[in-house]
């Protein structure tokens, strides 16, 4: 197995609990280690720091599976698997749809799996998985027995690993739209050509909560894309929710998970670029007693945050001049280079410039079954903010 040897003091990081190993931090490499290879990281004494998988063409040169030196074969990665199993098992008792795998947070970098009932959604996001990935869905298939396995190598997050963008992986059968159960209610996803692996599932106990402040409300729900919050609110009593997407297919999802789980509710479906929406509702004086507002990263990078974050600002203050007094405001980022103080201090900017004033009612993160690396905050990747208007 090949060797990287890291410079003086570059091992503090890792040894604290963090599972990269950055290519500026390493002082030489000792062998002719493959792209997805094994590789023993040692500190400039020599020491094991652990072992990992190395790609020479990314920025993140290696990513620790082990503390160790240990193989990364087969029977790590189905020890990982079942580990990451037993831990929903233990933490979502009763459901059957949650996100199983979650990359560093479950010791696997690069590897996400999210379970929808009987079917398997995955994503290959590394060099290192991607080698692997044939061994993996094998062990998925043993450990879980699925009807069926979607693997999605299509993100754009495979470029900076040097991977291609691919077609998907399939084992088993896996129909054009599954039936998942999730939360009483039982959602239509398409594994094939939905976001990521088909749903997002880490506003899970996100969405119960905001439904809990919705009752009697007119809500309108930005980026709705298939309709989570606006169903959760509308079963809730929302009064009116008006959802708003600039995806057609995704609102056509939405309009069936309405009427397949709350056929007589009020839900008005828009499609729309939110941006747009705020602008023409802005100009007519319309108010609303609750908005969602629930964007993509818009900060996906350090060098994108200025203009990610002037974006942030600007959504918010045009959705906080909506908001009638006592009104709630539930708003969102996906990056984690936007954390919660940094959030909190935009929103601060944004009610500000829409001359308004809130209270910070909660601040909540992303749900149990995406885990939280301590030593590693890039794991953290999700804040909503509750917001009430005061005046």
């Amino acid at each position: 197995m090949a060797r990287i040897v890291l410079a003086k003091n570059q091992d503090r990081r890792l040894r604290s609990g963090h599972l990269w190993v950055f290519s500026n931090e390493i002082a030489s490499i000792d062998g002719n280690p493959e792209p997805g290879g094994e590789v023993v990281v040692e500190d400039f004494r020599g020491g094991t720091v652990g072992t990992g998988l190395y790609n020479p063409h990314s920025l993140i040169a290696v990513r620790l599976f082990t503390r160790r030196a240990r193989p990364i074969d087969d029977a790590l990665l189905r020890e990982r698997l079942a580990q990451a199993k037993a831990f929903r098992e233990r933490i979502l008792p009763v459901e059957t749809t949650y996100r199983l795998v979650y990359s560093e947070g479950d010791f696997l970098p690069g590897l996400i799996v999210d379970r929808y009932g009987d079917y398997l959604g995955v994503q290959s996001l590394t060099m290192g998985i991607e080698r692997r990935i044939d061994s993996i869905l094998d062990a998925l298939m043993e450990l879980e027995s699925p009807a069926g396995i979607c693997c999605r190598r299509d993100s754009p997050v495979r470029s900076l690993e040097g991977l291609p963008l691919l077609e998907p992986l399939e084992r088993g059968t896996v129909p054009e739209r599954v039936d998942a159960p999730y939360e009483g209610y039982v959602l239509e996803v398409d594994l094939r050509g939905g976001q990521k692996t088909g749903e997002f599932l880490d506003m899970r106990e996100n969405r119960k909560r905001v439904a809990q402040e919705a009752r009697g409300r007119r809500v309108l729900d930005l980026y709705c894309y298939t309709g989570l919050f606006a169903l959760h609110c509308t079963a809730a009593g929302a009064a009116e929710v008006v959802a708003v997407d600039r995806s057609g297919p995704a609102l056509e999802r939405a309009r069936h998970n309405l009427k397949r789980n709350a056929p007589t509710r009020n839900v008005t479906f828009v499609e729309e670029e939110a941006e747009s929406v705020l602008a023409r509702l802005g100009a007519e004086g319309s108010q609303f007693d609750m908005i969602v507002l629930d964007p993509p990263s818009l900060v996906k990078t350090r060098k994108t945050f200025r203009e990610g974050a002037a974006k942030y600002e600007a959504l918010n203050a045009s959705a906080m001049r909506l908001l009638a007094p006592g009104g709630i405001l539930a708003t969102a980022t996906c990056s984690h280079h936007v954390d919660a103080p940094v959030f909190l201090d935009l929103l601060r900017a944004a009610a500000k410039r829409a001359g308004a004033s809130f209270r910070v009612v909660e601040v909540r993160g992303q749900s149990r079954d995406h885990p939280v690396l301590l030593a590693a905050r890039e794991t953290a990747y999700l804040t909503l903010a509750l917001l009430e208007r005061i005046h």
